[in-house]
């Protein structure tokens, strides 16, 4: 039995016309996983990149901390902070006569 070209090409180009979208979808599957894939490892190397800079931060902040504790040690001891005599005064300090204290009203 013979059927005409116009009735063979019709489901022939449909058949095409499917195959041709299969196509493009796995061809956009492809490139969305691609740019997923890129997409991440620009991340993880963001992510180094961020953590190497805190990690100078930090260390930043601990030299300029130790800087700051040594420069402090060094006004202490000039100005005569750091005398043992200092340290004998406290406790007077705490007991003198002429220290201002707080009135205890009765209520």
């Amino acid at each position: 039995m013979f059927i005409r070209r116009s009735t063979y090409l019709r489901p022939v180009a449909r058949a095409e016309a499917y195959a041709q979208d299969a196509r493009d979808a796995r061809r956009a599957k492809q490139n969305a996983d691609n740019q997923v894939a890129r997409m991440a490892a620009l991340a993880e190397v963001r992510q180094a990149d961020h953590d190497q800079t805190v990690a100078a931060m930090a260390a930043d902040l601990d030299a300029a901390e130790r800087r700051a504790a040594r420069l402090q040690a060094q006004y202490d001891h000039a100005v005569g902070l750091d005398s043992p005599s200092l340290d004998l005064g406290a406790t007077w300090q705490s007991r003198r006569e002429d220290k201002p204290r707080a009135e205890v009203s009765a209520s």
